[in-house]
């Protein structure tokens, strides 16, 4: 009975600690919203390689806790003691030095509302799957709410950029393109593409005004909104004139 419980356990703890691991190894990105390239291991990789330690450490006391003389169960339980020590004590150093060499000296939380207008129709995020109920990452996301979530630390300010938001959910925006995630699959526009049979161009509105180079905006540092900005994302035939440049 013993051993079969060890086996699944060890099972669980394999299970919990592979996608963990897994995420080691993948190339950096742009805006390093994960912050992964700053450590010789990310705190992810770190709790899974805790994590099967723990669960060989565990395994080996409940097969062989009979055969183990005090000596060895001492050292086995000095063992799972030193492999938690460490695991907090990376955990602990790591979030330390995020915080203090990142622009607001602690973690952030800013909303910022958006809408996306495409030849008079309006594109929304596709239905986001997992438990995380969200599309993008941790830094930068949505909710299916139409609006930009920053949550956590911003080491540049980039980081909590237009062009990092779009970089989380799988798009991109420049000053005369945009490529989206939405219901239908990814979307893609560029100056010059058509609405309603007349060529088109991509306009970006902040709180009503228009921007250029709309990927290097920074979303204003609220939690609210407002204060927190309104962003519109509007590809259209119509002038500039003729746009309304305020969320509905």
């Amino acid at each position: 009975m013993k051993k079969r419980l060890a086996f699944w356990l060890f099972i669980l703890f394999i299970l919990f600690a592979y996608p963990i691991i897994a995420h080691e190894g993948e190339p950096e990105e742009e805006f390093m919203l994960d912050h992964s390239q700053l450590y010789p291991l990310s705190q992810l990789a770190v709790v899974g390689y805790g994590s099967i330690a723990f669960g060989i450490l565990i395994l080996v006391v409940l097969l062989f806790h009979k055969k183990m003389n005090d000596l060895h169960k001492r050292a086995v339980y000095l063992l799972i003691v030193i492999v938690v020590a460490i695991v907090t004590l990376y955990l602990v150093i790591t979030t330390l030095h995020l915080n203090l060499t990142s622009l607001t000296k602690g973690p952030v939380h800013w909303h910022a509302d958006f809408e996306v207008w495409v030849c008079g129709k309006e594109l929304h995020l596709p239905e986001a799957k997992g438990l995380s109920n969200k599309q993008g990452v941790d830094l930068m996301h949505a909710h299916e709410d139409k609006r930009i979530h920053v949550e956590g630390v911003i080491l540049d300010e980039r980081q909590a950029s237009v062009g990092a938001f779009f970089y989380a959910i799988g798009g991109s925006i420049t000053d005369d393109g945009l490529k989206m995630p939405a219901d239908d699959g990814l979307v893609s526009m560029h100056d010059g593409d058509k609405c309603n049979e007349q060529p088109a161009k991509l306009y970006v509105f902040v709180n009503g005004n228009l921007i250029q180079n709309p990927g290097d905006y920074v979303i204003a540092p609220y939690e609210k909104v407002p204060p927190g900005d309104r962003i519109k994302i509007i590809f259209t035939e119509k002038p500039v004139q003729e746009i309304n440049p305020y969320l509905k």
